[in-house]
């Protein structure tokens, strides 16, 4: 039996996205899978209802910590260097210090590929926390191919121990519904009947202001949907565009989904569109495709890798090419057609149980 040590912040967060899901997902998926190693869960001061009720191989142990930042570089750390596990893993960042084996997932290093779309500060601390998580790290997860070509281009002392496990996607929660169940979903919360959506982060790096900037010289046959929280960095100029005379009453934008209404959000919709200039992975579009949402997206090797032949591809730095390519969801029934059938059967590869089993296998290994 091994002690086995996992930090629970990301997944504690009330407010989730990407890489919260993961690390929620991954922790869930570890109570049901491994009933014989000793789970010791790190968390902050307080731990979420969904996250209490463990198995008895798993101990919740809270370490306080009076600031905003580096609980896991200090607070943590010293945890684990006076009372060591055999093995611990982090779904983000690793500690400053500490004793035992250490594994940590990077999801991606768009702030060395494209730092001009983060804040400045944020461009510090990403690099403080990444080069230190990746020099201490024994093993490497990463999430697509293109992530790991970057951490080998960044890091090439790293190589031998990335290894690559896709992400994966609640198979219960997104698929598609039937046409009654999405007419009263639209009509419960007065949304368009067909609508292009977008979900994420509303901020630079996600390059959702390119996206307004093509949509407004589109049909506009379809409103467009922004939903997602603002990010660090760019939503102020979101915001103001979106509210421009000439486009406000076909943006709609909706702040933060919560998860009981992201998935049928996501299954109404007539299309998905997703701009980003850069991801480690591109979640949002796998769960599109699995809902039988067709899709556009940005040419960006991560998300043609999570796709490949089920989406309709711009380059994210064109506006007229972005324009064009939303026309054709707009006007192409046939294409939307072949690209919902593509997407459903590209989805069924992917499962967060098949993530928890091979991430779990390689902490052991």
């Amino acid at each position: 039996m091994k002690t086995l040590g996992l930090e629970a912040t990301r997944a504690n967060k009330k407010y989730k996205t990407g890489t919260e899901w993961y690390a929620w997902h991954l922790l869930q998926e570890f109570k049901k899978i491994d009933k014989e190693n000793k789970f010791v869960i790190y968390y902050n001061k307080y731990i979420a209802g969904d996250l209490k009720d463990a198995p008895d191989n798993f101990c919740l142990k809270s370490l306080p910590w009076p600031f905003r930042k580096f609980w896991t570089h200090f607070r943590l750390a010293w945890e684990l260097f006076v009372r060591p596990v055999d093995k611990f893993f982090a779904t983000n960042a690793l500690p400053l210090f500490g004793r035992g084996e250490m594994i940590v997932t990077i999801h991606d290093l768009g702030f060395y590929r494209n730092p001009e779309l983060y804040h400045p500060l944020e461009r510090i601390y990403q690099r403080f926390s990444h080069n230190l998580a990746i020099k201490r790290a024994d093993k490497i997860i990463t999430i697509s191919e293109a992530t790991r070509q970057d951490i080998i281009k960044y890091f090439p002392k790293a190589k031998h121990k990335i290894k690559v496990i896709h992400l994966g996607y609640k198979e219960d929660t997104f698929l598609p519904i039937d046409n009654e169940l999405k007419q009263s979903f639209i009509d419960k919360h007065d949304y368009p009947d067909k609508y292009l959506l977008y979900i994420g982060r509303l901020e630079t790096k996600k390059n959702v202001l390119n996206l307004i900037k093509a949509y407004k010289k589109t049909s506009r046959k379809w409103p467009l949907v922004l939903g997602g929280r603002p990010g660090n960095y760019g939503y102020d100029e979101i915001e103001k565009m979106c509210q421009a005379e000439n486009v406000k009453e076909d943006i709609l934008l909706l702040g933060y989904v919560s998860q009981a209404n992201y998935p049928t959000l996501m299954a109404s919709a007539s299309g998905f569109v997703f701009p980003s200039k850069f991801e480690g992975f591109g979640l949002p579009v796998l769960e599109a495709m699995a809902s039988g949402v067709p899709v556009v997206c940005s040419n960006i090797s991560a998300l043609k890798e999570v796709a490949e032949e089920s989406a309709l591809y711009f380059d994210p730095d064109d506006i007229e090419d972005i324009k064009n390519k939303i026309e054709i969801i707009f006007n192409n029934q046939e294409q939307r057609s072949d690209l919902r059938q593509k997407g459903l059967e590209r989805a069924k590869q992917f499962s967060w149980s098949k993530v928890a089993r091979q991430t779990l296998d390689y902490i052991l290994e």
